[in-house]
Parts: structure tokens; C-alpha cells; sequence
């Protein structure tokens, strides 16, 4: 216990923080001058002390905490009072305090605060603030005066001087500062029930009781007699009831009207998912009275998108991905409307008539920051294993016949019935899975669980044949959407190199087999020497060539190593299909030093060869080919481009 002799002493008037009231202080903007809303006069109140007071009652002493609601300086049943023994535990604070609705009855002004009573009857007190409690509307609940037009029409020449048609309105009973008045124009008598165009909040309770509508908003009715009526409102959120309608003439210019529903393309299969949104949404807007300089406010659920420049109609406004998400993945709907602003005008049309939206962007495992994008780089990647060659990722010819299977790590929260299929190359193609795995959570499938797909046909393998960076990737999919994970890289070695048949000589003489001066075409505009078609090849194979000439027939005598040619060509789809045929044309350099130097030699030769490639796997090469080439005459005179004569 502490010492009484010093108690007093050591506390003194306690230093305390202000009292708070949430539904001012916590909204946004927070309601400074303490009127309180009307609807919250029918549910009670609640008040709160933020933290425990410095010098707060220890142990074997005790504080006493009143509320005091004051109405004109008299004080009637506090509404809430509470002893506290020490020591106080900080855990309660804020301290929240009910104040019960009959509190809240009578209209006036109230003085708020509480006090802290000590053991030795010492109280402190916290700031009083004011609140205002009122439940009777403006001009004591009648109806108001309906508002005075400055004028008897308003048209062109009225509005190019007057930005605003400024209505009068009559002085009414209970005016209090930051009134409003609302006002409603229309071209119906009696006036629909309908949102207001506009509101008119007055600072102070002198200030000149004008309403300044905008004239553009004469223009969203047809010409004729349109009417205006108005409506008060006080600072504590109390509607009066509405005045008469006021009627004025009006002669203006069109606005643009028939506001069409937007026409959403994307959902003709009654839902847009991320295929839909890869491919772009649009919102298709139309309506009459187009002028150049209009601009469109897209309204897609929640989010606005705009003002965007109508360039003709009807006009697609696009809708990008963060708007299509912003309310959500979903599934949900929601919907879609349009207004449009004529340019110079601070006043849009009517909405467009609204247009059901559907939406489901979710996915079978974690979002990725490239969304909607299908790769998604985030999701764990397959591994591959052979149960004969038994290394990660690399399968050969030791796996036929055994077993090959993928794995992966499960994805962020899996759930029932999502399936995973496995693709094999041809990244990133979804034509053809090859293996498959659904989740079954019941079986243990949770996030970082590894499962296997099932196993991988060996013929699949063989059919896509060896390579050094396979990709081996699969999707994820959820009944809506589907995402790719990224590639595993895998080496396969599974198809020994292929033979492919000779290269042929379409040019040379068919009873010799020989390319000599009778060929056609001749031998030094080039030699044509044609890869024949097989079945192995594909779509951008590369084939090379390799040439090189001897001194004697079938490759004897010595090579020329000027002769040595490399050349390279890359399969069209049609060539993989017919063949291709090289040119060999250099001939000063490639073909014209192939002779023997013994003048009682046959003939001489030249080796070719090619290989084909995929990528960096080599897939075969054709038999090994040497070709008779002879460019003599009689007489020891050779043919050659500049016709028969002797061979330097």
C-alpha cells in the first residue's frame, strides 16, 4: 500500500486525455463541430477514454470514473459511473462506454467529459467537448417555398452569359450554418422519385439563400417546360419534406441521349475468365448526338475508368486487368454503365442502362505478378526421373521399358478436383498432355506435398526424340483457368542417329554417273546435289553440306583442300516434305582444280556428305558419296566457261 502521507502529493490532478466519440472522431472526414448523425439517435451512443491515466490507483487504493452528460450547465443521472481498485490493468484501454438512447431523446446541447475520483475524494476532470442533438429538420418540418427561376427561359444566349442559373430561395425557420439544400430538376409534374442533380451546403447562417445550378444540366431533359424542386437538409443529416415544383421554359442544343447498355464482348460465353482478359476486354459504348470532343466515364463494377475521348460510335473502351480485379477475383458479378461528357461541359449525362458482368479469374494454385498471363514463372517446376538411368532430369535408352514418371511440389492451397496435365515439348503448346494428376486433399495433397503424375508413355518419348534442353512443363487447372508452370530443361538420349540416303546428282550424265562437260546445267554456273525427303525430317531442320574434291575417282589419289566447302541450310515445312537441293557454285574455287595430274587417270572424284540437325541434337547423316567429275576433251583440252581450251 502506498504511504497516505505522500499519496496526495505524489498524484496531484491527474493529467487527462480527451474523451472520444467514434462516430465523429473515426470517420473520414472526422465530424469536428459535434453534431451528431440523426440515425444514430435511434441506437444509442458509445464514448471512449483512449488510455489509462498517468498516476492511476495502485494497489490498496482505487479511482472512480464518471461520465458526465450536461445539458445547459445542469446535471441530471451520469450515465455511466465505475470504481476501479488498483492496481488498473492497462489491457482495458481503450475503455469502451455505452451511452443507453434515452441519453439521446431530447434535442440540445450537451457538454461531455468524465472525471477521475481518487480515495482521497481528489478529482480530476478531462476537457468538455460539445455535442448537438437534433432531430427536427429545417423550417420545423415543412415543406419550403419552391425556388425562384431568375429568369422566364433559358436558352443559348442565356447560358453563354451565365455559367449557372442562380434560383432563389426563401428565408425558412431553424436555419443553422452548413444547411443544405438539394435540388432536383426534371421534365415530369408531379417529379419522379429520383436521386438529386445537386446539393448546396450554406457556411453560415447569413449566407444569401442562392442554389447555382449548372445550366449543362438543362440539357439532360428535352426542350420544353422542365421544373425544379428542392429539398432541406440540416447539419445532423434531417431531411425536410420537398418543396413545389418551380417551372421555367428551355431552349437549348442537344446532349448526347439513347445512352445504349455497354455491349460486352467477352461475355458471349456467359463469363469472363483470363483467356477472355489475355485477349482484352472491351466495353462498347453507343448512343445518338455524337459530337467530336466527347469523352466517355466507363463505370465496371466499383472502379471508373476515363475520361477516355470518343472518337466515333460506336466506341470500345478498353478495360485493363487491374480494373477487371479490382472488385475481387471472384466468382461474382456485377455491372457495367456509362456517362458521357460533352466537351466544355462539367456535366455528364444520365447513366447508360447498366450491363450484367460475370467474372471468374481465379486459379488452381498461387497468382503471379505477370497475371493473367499464362506463364506463370512462380509455380513449382516438374522433375523428371528415369528408373534406368536414374538422374534427374535426363532420361536414355537405359529407361525403355522401365518406369518414367514426373513429380512436383504442390502449389499454394490445393483443392479438390484441380488437375494437372503434363506436356512434352513444344513448350508452350497445349495440344497434347501426356500424363495427368487431380487433387485429392483427402489423400494428403497439401501445399509442398510432392505428387506424380502418371507415368509417361515410352513412345511419346521416342516421337519427340532426343534432345538437350527438352522442355517438360505442365498446367494447372481449376474448371475456368488454366496456368502454365515454366519449363523443366530435360536431356534425352533416346533414338540412336539416323542414315540417311546419298546425296544425288541430278546434273550428271546418267550412263557415266559422271558430272563432266555434258552436264545440265554445266559445271561452272553450279552443281545442283539434292538431299532427297525422309520421314525424320521436320520444320526447321538444318542440313549441311560438306564438299570436297581428289585428285582420283572414289575419293583416291590426294584430297584438294581449296576444294573444301561447308554450306547450311534451314528446312521450310514443304522442304521437310520434298527435299531440298543445294547449289554448288563457286566454281573457280571449288570445282575447277578437281583434275589428276596423271592425263591416263579415269577420272576424278569429290566427296559429299550432310548432316541434320535439330537444334543443337544431331539427328543423322547420309551415307558417304563420292562423285566422278571429268572436264576433259580430246586433244588435252578441257571444257570450262570460256569454252574448250587447255587447263592451267
Amino acid at each position: 500500500m502506498s504511504d497516505p502521507k505522500t499519496a496526495g502529493l505524489r498524484k496531484g490532478v491527474l493529467s487527462l486525455k480527451d474523451i472520444e466519440v467514434p462516430i465523429l472522431d473515426y470517420v473520414i472526414p472526422p465530424i469536428t463541430d459535434g453534431y451528431i448523425p440523426n440515425w444514430h439517435l435511434d441506437s444509442g451512443l458509445e464514448v471512449v477514454i483512449p488510455e489509462l491515466w498517468d498516476g492511476s490507483a495502485e494497489e490498496g487504493e482505487f479511482n472512480i470514473v464518471r461520465v458526465r452528460w450536461l445539458r445547459g450547465g445542469a446535471e441530471g443521472r451520469p450515465p455511466y459511473v465505475r470504481r476501479f481498485d488498483g492496481p488498473i490493468s492497462e489491457g482495458i484501454f481503450p475503455l469502451k462506454i455505452p451511452i443507453a438512447r434515452d441519453y439521446l431523446e431530447t434535442d440540445g446541447t450537451v457538454f461531455l467529459h468524465y472525471e477521475i475520483e481518487d480515495e482521497t475524494t481528489l478529482i480530476s476532470r478531462s476537457t468538455p467537448r460539445i455535442l448537438y442533438l437534433d432531430r427536427t429538420p429545417p423550417n420545423n418540418n415543412v415543406k419550403p417555398l419552391p425556388p425562384v427561376f431568375p429568369v422566364a427561359i433559358i436558352d443559348e444566349d442565356y447560358l453563354r452569359a451565365h455559367a449557372t442559373v442562380d434560383l432563389t430561395v426563401a428565408f425558412y425557420n431553424g436555419r443553422r450554418a452548413r444547411d443544405r439544400i438539394y435540388y432536383y430538376v426534371s421534365d415530369k409534374t408531379p417529379p419522379p422519385d429520383a436521386a438529386p442533380d445537386g446539393y448546396i451546403e450554406f457556411p453560415l447562417e447569413t449566407t444569401p439563400l442562392i442554389v447555382p445550378i449548372p445550366g449543362d444540366v438543362f440539357r439532360l431533359y428535352p426542350n420544353g417546360t422542365q421544373y425544379v424542386h428542392i429539398r432541406l437538409e440540416d447539419r445532423s443529416g434531417n431531411p425536410g419534406p420537398r418543396s413545389d415544383q418551380a417551372s421555367v421554359e428551355v431552349d437549348l442544343l442537344g446532349s448526347p441521349t439513347l445512352l445504349q447498355p455497354p455491349v460486352i464482348p467477352a461475355m458471349a460465353g456467359g463469363l469472363i475468365n483470363r483467356h477472355e482478359a489475355r485477349l482484352g476486354v472491351v466495353a462498347r459504348v453507343n448512343y445518338t448526338n455524337w459530337q467530336p470532343g466527347d469523352r466517355v466515364a466507363l463505370r465496371w463494377g466499383n472502379t471508373t475508368i476515363g475520361l477516355i475521348e470518343v472518337t466515333k460510335v460506336p466506341f470500345d473502351v478498353d478495360v485493363p486487368w487491374l480494373a477487371l480485379i479490382d472488385d475481387g477475383l471472384g466468382p461474382a458479378q456485377e455491372f457495367a454503365h456509362y456517362t458521357i461528357w460533352r466537351e466544355g461541359s462539367m456535366v455528364p449525362t444520365f447513366p447508360s442502362p447498366g450491363t450484367r458482368i460475370l467474372w471468374d479469374f481465379t486459379v488452381a494454385g498461387q497468382d503471379h505478378a505477370n497475371a493473367p498471363q499464362l506463364i506463370n514463372t512462380d509455380l513449382p517446376r516438374v522433375r523428371i526421373f528415369g528408373e534406368g538411368s536414374t538422374t534427374d532430369n535426363h532420361i536414355d535408352i537405359r529407361d525403355k521399358d522401365k518406369r518414367i514418371y514426373a513429380s512436383v511440389a504442390l502449389y499454394h492451397t490445393p483443392r479438390d478436383g484441380e488437375l494437372l496435365e503434363l506436356y512434352w515439348g513444344n513448350f508452350p503448346s497445349l495440344d497434347s498432355p501426356v500424363a495427368s494428376y487431380r487433387i485429392d486433399t483427402s489423400n494428403g495433397d497439401v501445399e509442398g506435398a510432392r505428387v506424380e503424375f502418371s507415368d509417361i508413355p515410352w513412345q511419346v518419348i521416342v516421337d519427340a526424340g532426343n534432345n538437350d534442353r527438352l522442355p517438360v512443363y505442365y498446367t494447372t487447372f481449376n474448371g475456368v483457368n488454366e496456368q502454365i508452370a515454366y519449363v523443366t530443361e530435360v536431356t534425352v538420349a533416346v533414338i540412336a542417329p539416323l542414315i540417311f540416303r546419298q546425296a544425288e546428282f541430278p546434273s550428271w550424265d546418267h550412263l557415266t554417273s559422271t558430272l563432266n562437260c555434258s552436264s545440265i546445267p554445266p559445271l561452272w554456273d553450279h552443281i545442283p546435289i539434292r538431299v532427297a525427303p525422309d520421314l525424320a525430317f521436320r520444320r526447321d531442320d538444318v542440313v549441311i553440306l560438306s564438299w570436297i574434291g581428289y585428285t582420283e575417282i572414289w575419293g583416291g589419289g590426294k584430297p584438294i583442300p581449296e576444294t573444301a566447302e561447308t554450306i547450311t541450310h534451314s528446312l521450310t515445312a514443304e522442304e521437310a516434305i520434298n527435299g531440298y537441293t543445294f547449289k554448288l557454285d563457286n566454281y573457280a574455287e571449288k570445282i575447277a582444280p578437281i583434275k589428276s595430274p596423271d592425263p591416263t587417270s579415269p577420272a576424278s572424284s569429290a566427296y559429299a556428305v550432310y548432316t541434320v540437325w535439330r537444334g543443337t541434337q544431331f539427328i543423322g547423316s547420309s551415307r558417304l558419296y563420292y562423285v566422278k567429275i571429268d572436264r576433259r576433251r580430246a586433244g588435252g583440252l578441257y571444257c570450262g566457261p570460256d569454252g574448250n581450251g587447255p587447263e592451267l
